[in-house]
């Protein structure tokens, strides 16, 4: 009831559920569509949810799918990022504890490989804007600047493509 009172207030509806349940998705979407016809439904694939304890295999494959084909424009894993970063984290710190400097140049051998299908981050230094600071350092000294960190620094002396 409340998704439809908001409906005509709303860019989109939300849809919670308790655990992944296309059944529910379902009767949610009928109902608002029903009332409010092509409204854009968001649905949350929760990092909450145990996803194989609720859900077989092939099931997951095309849940997303299934969503999208109800009207689920927006489907989100709200906090997969945390839970990637800390899980890389863990990995990364038993790794190293094992087998220290092994396993970070084990991790950066991934992100180099990484580089292939557009992974970016292995430049840290340009990554967060390094290169920019620069450039207004050298802007604010004329060119004077003794203090920039991109120009000859390691990530550039050692971070060039294979053909350069």
């Amino acid at each position: 009831a409340r998704a439809i009172a908001y409906a005509p207030y709303a860019d989109l509806i939300w849809c919670e559920t308790s655990k992944p349940d296309l059944a529910q998705a379902k009767k949610f979407a009928e109902g608002v569509h029903r009332h409010h016809p092509g409204k854009l439904l968001a649905y949350n694939c929760s990092p909450s949810f145990n996803w194989k304890k609720n859900l077989d295999d092939a099931t997951i494959a095309r849940f997303q799918r299934e969503l999208g084909a109800m009207g689920y424009k927006f489907q989100f894993i709200t906090l997969a990022g945390f839970h990637q970063l800390n899980f890389g984290m863990f990995e990364l710190a038993r790794g190293y504890k094992a087998r220290q400097m092994a396993a970070y140049s084990e991790l950066q051998e991934a992100e180099f490989a990484a580089e292939a299908h557009g992974y970016t981050a292995t430049k840290h230094q340009r990554e967060v804007g390094t290169g920019y600071f620069d450039a207004v350092s050298m802007a604010i000294t004329g060119g004077r600047s003794s203090t920039t960190a991109m120009h000859e620094s390691t990530e550039h002396a050692q971070f060039k493509p294979a053909a350069e």
